[in-house]
């Protein structure tokens, strides 16, 4: 599978897994949290996906650095946003939970899917151009 292929295949997926987290939350009430876990998720995934496409065209060998660098970009980023949320909502902590509880839920979605992807992808030595 070249480049091209593997990413319009990955964003099919997280744009899958989110709308149906999203709509889950929805289901249950909480569609603003998971409006706000979405976006967030999806400007990620597809910042990653670029990057990596960008990565596997120039310099493949350097594709472990830049899974460790991206995902630790993730992880600050999503813990920013948290800390903002909290922040806004210092007064609620009912809802700074549930936010907190939602935006985890889909954090750890994406991140086993981006693990067990990119496991499958790596594991196809062949990279394209």
């Amino acid at each position: 599978m070249d480049n091209r292929k593997t990413s319009q295949w990955y964003i099919s997926w997280v744009m899958f897994f989110v709308t149906t987290m999203f709509a889950g939350t929805a289901f249950v009430g909480m569609a603003s949290h998971g409006f706000v876990s979405s976006l967030f998720h999806l400007i990620c995934s597809l910042i990653y996906i670029y990057g990596w496409q960008a990565i596997a065209r120039r310099s493949p060998e350097l594709m472990p650095k830049y899974f460790l660098a991206a995902s630790a970009l993730r992880l600050m980023a999503a813990a920013t946003v948290l800390l903002v949320f909290c922040v806004v909502n210092r007064g609620d902590i009912e809802t700074i939970k549930w936010f907190a509880i939602v935006f985890i839920v889909f954090y750890l979605v994406i991140l086993a899917f981006d693990a067990v992807f990119f496991a499958k992808v790596s594991n196809n030595k062949k990279v394209t151009k």
